[in-house]
């Protein structure tokens, strides 16, 4: 009889503790899903509405250029979904990508080498042709993105975490406590 009491506290125990940890996993679950949806919609809208604008504003220039946007937001998203990305590397590859591009285009009846646009491209903290734009947008992209990967990443470990609860074995001596403290003292 206590053997079969203790059986039964053991269940007991088990089902409390997975339905309890159910609700919990699908909290979470459901949580980073209408997260990750949420940020990389905006991430889509972020850039189709900058293709737009630039399009509208620049037209076939920026067509001809537009990749240098293209890849910022596919590396963008390759970091939020947990690639190997150092983000300001990445930041400041493009506007040193970008200033290369804009002077060749701004300089065209000149043909420069590559030795010549990494120079250029080397003195752009010192030159600051965009001002302080890039050091803004940097900071705040970088808040943002590192950010958004944590949360995300945070929701993904919580959830490991409650089905890994949800799977604890009982050990002898708690199914002996439970039985007592459900059953018979």
């Amino acid at each position: 009889m206590e053997e079969k009491l203790g059986q039964q506290s053991k269940l007991e125990f088990e089902n409390l503790v997975e339905d309890t940890s159910q609700s919990l996993r699908t909290t979470l679950v459901s949580r980073h899903q209408q997260f990750d949806e949420f940020f990389l919609e905006l991430l889509d809208n972020s850039e189709k509405s900058l293709n737009n604008m630039f399009t509208r504003t620049y037209g076939k220039l920026y067509m001809q250029n537009s990749e240098l946007f293209q890849d910022l937001f596919t590396e963008l998203k390759r970091y939020y979904t947990g690639g190997n990305v150092n983000l300001e590397e990445m930041l400041n590859d493009f506007w040193s990508r970008l200033l290369e591009r804009m002077f060749q285009l701004l300089n065209s009846q000149y043909h420069f080498t590559d030795d010549y646009l990494e120079c250029v491209s080397k003195y752009t903290d010192q030159l600051k042709p965009f001002g302080d734009v890039p050091r803004k947008l940097k900071a705040q992209v970088t808040r943002a993105f590192i950010a958004a990967r944590t949360f995300v990443q945070g929701l993904m470990v919580g959830r490991e975490v409650a089905n890994r609860v949800a799977k604890v074995n009982v050990a002898p001596a708690c199914i002996r406590a439970l039985t007592k403290m459900l059953y018979c003292p």
